[in-house]
């Protein structure tokens, strides 16, 4: 596969910090994901509920037509509130945990099979050293980031996402089959696509988006992996526990 365009993204350094920008990001997501599910999702059920009942109320009156035009709203609420409770999930962010940055990464993509029902495949080759949890942090959200653009603007049906570590180095990748991300899309909107060159930053990595010859888009985060004697020294990965 070539990329038919690749660049990196988010190359001035913004007035606030970074760091703390990724800070916000993470909370407000956090925050809109559980609004959306506690309460838009419970309102829309509710009225779904409450629908229902009038349903079988004016079908019990022989009243057929209004009975059926009821049927018909609860089923509009019903797709509603599965639309708005992907849309909750893609927001709460996946914690990185004691399973590492391989297990999390599984985790996402049988997340992404099971919610949106479409193909999302994680390979390793299970070579990566174990990794500091901040490294392991921005490289899931990078990872997150990546499959919600491919889902939400690349309409995308086939996700790879792929971790590689060989020579020292990692790379992460996502790759999609979807129509690509616009050009509006990258220059005016999409703070994902400024947030992943930060994280990437972060960790001292390097970060790329383009757009595949034969359709999609890639996302690539190169990073360094820890020296054989940070492992050693126990300088790597002192994790923060809940």
């Amino acid at each position: 596969m070539q990329l038919q365009e690749a660049n990196a993204l988010g190359a001035g350094r913004p007035e606030m910090p970074e760091r703390e920008v990724l800070e916000i990001v993470d909370r407000e997501k956090q925050r809109l994901g559980r609004e959306l599910h506690d309460g838009l999702c419970q309102s829309l059920a509710g009225i779904a509920a409450l629908s229902s009942a009038l349903s079988r109320s004016l079908a019990a009156d022989g009243q057929c037509g209004p009975a059926a035009a009821a049927d018909e709203i609860v089923r509009l609420l019903n797709e509603a509130i599965g639309e708005a409770r992907d849309l909750a999930h893609g927001l709460s962010l996946i914690s990185a945990n004691d399973a590492g940055l391989v297990g999390n990464l599984e985790t996402l993509a049988r997340n992404v099979r099971c919610t949106r029902r479409v193909s999302c495949t994680f390979v390793s080759d299970r070579r990566c050293p174990q990794l500091t949890h901040e490294t392991e942090t921005h490289l899931l959200r990078i990872a997150q980031e990546a499959v919600r653009n491919a889902l939400t603007h690349g309409r995308a049906d086939q996700i790879e996402i792929c971790l590689e570590c060989f020579d020292g180095s990692g790379l992460l990748s996502v790759v999609d089959n979807g129509v690509g991300l616009s050009e509006d899309y990258r220059i005016q909107d999409g703070i994902g696509l400024h947030t992943m060159p930060y994280r990437a930053r972060a960790i001292g990595g390097a970060f790329s988006i383009g757009r595949l010859a034969e359709g999609g888009t890639m996302v690539r985060c190169s990073f360094a992996l820890p020296r054989p004697c940070d492992l050693a020294e126990g300088r790597v990965d002192v994790r923060a526990r809940a």
